[in-house]
């Protein structure tokens, strides 16, 4: 997901870019107890009738579909703030506060939107100066990646204009 951020003066624009998240940590959880208490019920009623390797492969079951569930909340944290102003591009990247920063300027900076050769790999949209790029919306589907695309493109060149 793509949200437009404008600063007080028409200067500065800045985009947040965020994965999509389906469902909230609390409805997760919800969905994971359910789970957990179905299959280890069932996991019990085999160990009660002298299936006994039953139950330790459900608990094996439950904390691996737990670990999936929390990486995959995890990154869906992670978001990526684009920050344009007159004289530099500004990409910070974090889940809570910023874990990385790359400061572009702006008159040497270049967007592209790099195609793959094969048709089932994404593009991917890189924000180049000189000899240093960065990779911006990895989590991105692909409609989405070539609307920031335009969106920054558009940006860019309405910032140039005046």
């Amino acid at each position: 997901m793509v949200y437009r951020i404008d600063g007080d003066d028409k200067a500065l624009t800045g985009f947040v870019v965020k994965p999509n998240q389906a469902m909230s940590w609390r409805t997760q959880m919800y969905i994971y107890f359910g789970i957990a208490a179905i299959t280890l019920s069932i996991g019990v009623v085999f160990f009660v009738h002298g299936l006994t390797l039953i139950l330790p492969f459900s608990g094996l079951e439950i904390m691996l579909l737990g670990i999936a569930l929390y990486l995959t909340a995890w990154r869906s944290k992670i978001q990526e703030v684009i920050s344009i102003s007159e004289t530099e591009i500004v990409i910070e990247r974090g889940r809570k506060k910023p874990e990385s920063r790359h400061v572009f300027q702006r008159p040497w900076t270049k967007l592209v939107l790099e195609r793959s050769r094969n048709n089932w790999y994404p593009s991917r949209l890189l924000v180049r100066s000189h000899s240093e790029q960065v990779e911006i919306g990895q989590f991105l589907n692909e409609q989405e990646r070539q609307g920031l695309a335009e969106l920054l493109d558009q940006t860019l060149m309405k910032n140039t204009e005046n």
